[in-house]
């Protein structure tokens, strides 16, 4: 099995259509799209239920699926008719999978929220998984499972790697025990350390290319369960590719991640 998905930000103006076509020409099987406006990166993403349809024709007749949609954030109003229609593009799209944060500082009415979220995407066919990061209550991997272990619903961890290094500076807690699984992965990589204030710039747009930063990626990926497919989620500045087209980022992206997986015994 090809353990990579093709994240949409490694091409973050490409059109969700064009990430498709991109993920066939390089025998990747499954892409990542977005299915929610985000303000931090701007990526287009699939507004509507119409869309979507002529989307998954396009893939299927591609042999591409959709793995994973981002980004379900779950703030003080619970759920919004923006999520309701990303989850009925989501079930549309036949994704498996779809990342939550978590955007609400009364955690308590945070996991109430998500506990009534989980069954609305399980109908449409998707298993959510929650990513902790630094711009939000839940910053860590310990907290993200005490948080988690609180939710009365099925849910699943999302380690990004670039998270675990700025928030944690490393990825030793990945050995901690931890009642909730990780059910989705993000690969990327990136110096050990950065300016504080340059952190969500480099999330959305200037994260490093596999095997070209400082992080272990190698006992990440052997830390991940076996099961558990891998986004390659590296978008990078204009300047690493100044003259490269869309489809020449993922090329360089997605051979360099399929390298690092080899290395790691776990392709």
């Amino acid at each position: 099995m090809e353990r990579l998905s093709l994240h949409q930000l490694v091409a973050i103006t490409a059109q969700p259509e064009e990430m498709v076509e991109i993920a066939a020409k390089l025998d990747c099987p499954t892409v990542t799209l977005f299915a929610q406006h985000s303000k931090n990166s701007g990526a287009p993403y699939v507004e509507s239920v119409e869309r979507a349809r002529a989307l998954k024709a396009q893939a299927d007749d591609l042999g591409v699926g959709v793995y994973s949609l981002e980004v379900f954030g779950l703030g003080p109003d619970g759920i919004t008719d923006d999520l309701r229609t990303g989850l009925e593009v989501g079930g549309t799209l036949g994704a498996k999978r779809l990342t939550v944060v978590i955007g609400d500082d009364d955690l308590s009415r945070a996991q109430d929220t998500l506990a009534a979220f989980v069954p609305l995407a399980e109908a449409h066919g998707m298993s959510p998984h929650v990513e902790f990061h630094a711009f939000g209550k839940i910053t860590t991997y310990p907290q993200l499972c005490d948080f988690l272990s609180g939710v009365d619903a099925t849910t699943a961890i999302s380690a990004d790697v670039l998270h675990f290094y700025r928030n944690e500076g490393g990825i030793g807690s990945m050995s901690q025990p931890c009642a909730v699984p990780i059910g989705h992965a993000q690969l990327c990589d990136g110096p050990l350390e950065r300016a504080r204030d340059e952190w969500l710039f480099e999330a959305v747009n200037d994260r490093k290319i596999p095997g070209e930063g400082a992080f272990d990626l190698i006992g990440f990926l052997q830390a991940l369960p076996g099961d558990v497919r891998i986004d390659v989620e590296v978008p990078t500045e204009p300047a690493r590719f100044p003259n490269g087209t869309h489809y020449e980022r993922c090329e360089a992206v997605m051979s360099a991640a399929r390298r690092i997986l080899n290395q790691a015994g776990v392709a």
